[in-house]
């Protein structure tokens, strides 16, 4: 199985397609140099069809297209003559050396670039390949064939080190994604968990405290039905959750059935919920799931820490996007309230979505704000 870091299948092999495509092209550029290698030393024709062997073996190893690549150069130099058309070939090569995801590989074809332009020079300025000149022109001539050298290679390696430096970059921002869609995926299900468990629990003791009043089987019928009610909502909730990683649309955005249903579940669990409401519902699935979410843990974070004995107030408007406002008397001391898992998956999921959080505790009363924009269509 493939890493699913190595998206670019550098560490994978070459499928038989991508060879043979390779072999046609490095046969094509074979035939055109050996037209003008025909004429030339049988080094040179030699040379010419290591040349053509090394690019069909780029994807396969690089080390054997180095080193053929390395005895083109040889034979020409032994033969002392250059192929220009031939040469070309070495552009493709430290490209190939340049876009390798090995920084060892990718120093070694920047060290065989200037190598290249050092060789070049110092047969052409010795007579080793073409007749020497004298004085000035031996050393403009020397300058010229390392231009050109580096021009080859070093314009072929520049080239595949950008191609590599590309890959990094859109890398990083891939991973940076997955991060955030497992943060997001970490606070969804902590926000479904949360509120699940925070209204079973207080079902459970109520029923347990029931048994022994007069309307106690009553009382624990009733608390045992909204925990089955409260798991069925939990478990549809679990749907849609799996609904958006599998990257669908929602068969039904949340709306204000949901929110009633989510109100009513927290009334029963003994929290006097005071609701205000103004505009309508969004017709858009992600800010309508957004603010469901929102909604729930703010109300579950007031079940486990808020004093019951006070009302909760909530303010919902949905005129220009959806604000959000949740207060409730703290229960004892506020520290530590504002550093959970869900306020922070709330932060998280607001200042996604481009919105605005804030949570903290004054004078007792713990106050939720958020807002969140209306998306683009």
């Amino acid at each position: 199985m493939q890493d699913p870091q190595d998206f670019w299948g550098e560490s994978s092999r070459p499928r038989p397609r991508q060879i043979l495509l390779d072999v046609l092209a490095a046969g094509v550029f074979t035939l055109f140099a050996l037209v003008s290698a025909m004429q030339q030393p049988v080094l040179v024709v030699v040379g010419t069809l290591t040349m053509g062997l090394a690019l069909a073996l780029r994807r396969v190893s690089w080390p054997a297209m180095a080193l053929l690549a390395t005895a083109t150069g040889v034979c020409q130099l032994v033969a002392g003559e250059l192929v220009v058309l031939a040469d070309l070939g070495f552009s493709v090569v430290s490209f190939v050396l340049g876009a390798h995801p090995r920084a060892w590989v990718r120093r070694l074809g920047l060290g065989g670039v200037l190598a290249a332009a050092l060789v070049v020079s110092a047969a052409v300025a010795t007579g080793a390949i073409g007749d020497a000149a004298s004085g000035g022109s031996a050393a403009f001539a020397a300058i010229t064939a390392a231009a050109l050298a580096t021009l080859v290679s070093g314009g072929g390696w520049t080239l595949g080190y950008l191609r590599w430096q590309t890959r990094q970059r859109v890398t990083a921002q891939v991973q940076a994604g997955l991060e955030q869609e497992r943060t997001r995926i970490a606070a969804d299900m902590h926000d479904l968990v949360a509120h699940t468990w925070a209204v079973v629990a207080a079902q459970a003791d109520g029923a347990r405290y029931a048994l022994g009043d007069r309307d106690g089987d009553r009382k624990a019928a009733e608390a045992m039905e909204l925990i089955a009610e409260t798991a069925r909502v939990s478990i549809s909730d679990l749907r849609d959750l799996l609904t958006e990683l599998r990257y669908q649309e929602l068969a039904t955005p949340s709306g204000r059935s949901s929110r009633d249903a989510l109100v009513e579940r927290m009334r029963a669990s003994g929290m006097d919920v005071r609701l205000l409401e103004r505009g309508h519902p969004s017709a858009s699935a992600p800010l309508a799931v957004a603010a469901q979410r929102l909604l729930a843990e703010s109300l579950t974070n007031a079940l486990k820490h808020g004093d019951l004995a006070h009302p909760v107030d909530v303010e919902e408007d949905w005129r220009d996007g959806y604000r959000l406002v949740v207060r409730n008397r703290v229960r004892g001391s506020s520290d530590g309230l504002g550093s959970g898992h869900g306020l922070s998956g709330m932060r998280d999921r607001v200042i996604k979505a481009g919105g605005a959080f804030d949570a903290g505790a004054s004078d007792g009363t713990w106050t939720v704000r958020a807002v969140l924009p209306e998306p683009d269509a």
